[in-house]
């Protein structure tokens, strides 16, 4: 057992090295732990908040606890210790991305990487509606995330706090398509592509005249599937020039979307606009990328490469059950939160080391992300929680005890205090009642 215990403190000293040196002085800084009453270190409050946000029960996470010996308190005073944790867990998770983003070398050519950006929203069961946002930007070639943020619900989608580095190449949804965003990017000397509706960005011909882009959309023949046309954004004092992309649907998606588009426009009570039925029949894309390099055609399938964030999304919420948190008070669930997405960096850490760019471009059919990725996390749990921890409870269920007895019922338990008046009753110990 003891070469067991050793190779599981192993295991979890790699995997809290890169910011093993932060996390005492960091814990003390933001309140989580300014007194070491219970926890031998910082390091064992983290590892009991990821076993919480693993298991969602303070009672699994004191036996998983009690058999690491990590600490030595009551259920109530590690809820307690994990309020406390919250600014700690948002520190930490930013510092352990910052362990991940690496600066392009130079001469690496026009674009250096390139980054998806999109939110997801996450609420608890039975929440009345949204009540966090989660932003990521991600790299889906290194399948590594450059930068995850949490903000409450009244946080926008923006390139703000995006981790945009000059000689990017970020492709963002329709959210993205207003000035104050796109200023962003423009302002961090990044290239973008983003997706357009026909009214949210007001635009100008480069001579300074409003342009239409509706009556733009009317003027393209039938026959013609892509066009693209130079344009300034109105409220960009600097007046840098853009393009303007449009793509044609093919007919059977062109009618889905308008479907929906009425759909959307029945269940809001509403009258359809008939621009945005004209609208729905393409996809409208502004970008800065040089025309020079970048054809129409070749901006329309980059763009196609967004959706595997949502894949991201999707993956990351089945894995680590985003949107299955407990229906606690949300002080209590958003430091689970958080700790889930510590260990969403964590896993992404070590898929990092996979050779994904050999990959990619080889001839032979690229693995299967999914799979790599449970596997993966499945092997960061078994780190974090190990099930040897139950072989000691089985073994020797003593050390165990006290968090195994309910300490809040005020009656006794029924099935103990049957078992033992029948134990009294096979022995002899209790007199049975004349019935008769």
């Amino acid at each position: 057992m003891t070469q067991v215990t050793e190779t599981l403190a192993k295991d979890w000293d790699e995997l809290v090295g890169p910011i093993a040196n932060d996390l005492e002085s960091s814990a003390k800084q933001y309140g989580a732990l300014s007194r070491h009453r219970g926890f031998h270190s910082a390091t064992d409050l983290l590892r009991a908040i990821l076993i919480y946000a693993i298991a969602l029960s303070l009672s699994a996470t004191a036996l998983w606890g009690a058999g690491l010996k990590l600490y030595n308190i009551s259920r109530q005073a590690l809820h307690r210790q994990v309020l406390k944790s919250t600014p700690w867990l948002h520190h930490l998770l930013g510092t352990l991305l910052r362990t991940l983003v690496s600066v392009p070398p130079a001469g690496t050519g026009l674009i250096h990487r390139l980054v998806l950006r999109d939110a997801s929203t996450i609420s608890r069961p039975g929440s009345p509606g949204t009540e966090w946002r989660l932003h990521l930007s991600w790299c889906p070639f290194q399948q590594q995330p450059a930068q995850v943020t949490l903000t409450d619900a009244h946080t926008g989608e923006s390139f703000e706090d995006a981790a945009l580095q000059a000689g990017d190449l970020v492709l963002a949804d329709r959210a993205y398509g207003i000035w104050r965003t796109i200023r962003l990017a423009l302002d961090s000397l990044a290239f973008f592509i983003v997706r357009l509706t026909w009214s949210n960005l007001p635009l100008c011909t480069p001579e300074g005249q409003p342009f239409n882009l509706i009556a733009w959309l009317r003027l393209l023949p039938e026959t013609q599937t892509t066009a693209e046309i130079t344009v300034v954004a109105a409220d960009d004092p600097l007046q840098r020039p853009l393009r303007l992309v449009a793509g044609r649907l093919p007919a059977p998606q062109a009618e889905a979307a308008r479907a929906e588009v009425k759909h959307q426009a029945r269940q809001d009570k509403r009258t359809v606009n008939p621009n945005t039925l004209l609208a729905a029949g393409f996809c409208l894309l502004l970008t800065n990328l040089p025309a020079a390099t970048w054809s129409v055609g070749m901006v329309l399938v980059c763009y196609r490469i967004r959706w595997q964030i949502e894949w991201c999304f999707r993956r990351w919420k089945d894995l680590c059950h985003l949107d299955e948190l407990p229906a606690y008070p949300a002080q209590t669930a958003e430091p689970v939160l958080l700790a889930k997405l510590i260990l969403i960096v964590l896993m992404q850490a070590r898929l990092g080391c996979l050779p994904w760019d050999e990959w990619w471009t080889g001839e032979e059919p690229a693995p299967v992300v999914s799979a790599v990725v449970s596997m993966v996390y499945n092997h960061l749990c078994e780190i974090i929680r190990p099930t040897a921890v139950v072989l000691q409870l089985l073994a020797d269920p003593v050390p165990f005890l006290r968090h195994l007895r309910s300490s809040r019922r005020k009656r006794s338990l029924q099935l103990a205090d049957a078992t033992r008046r029948l134990a009294g009753l096979l022995t002899g110990l209790v007199p049975v009642a004349d019935t008769g």
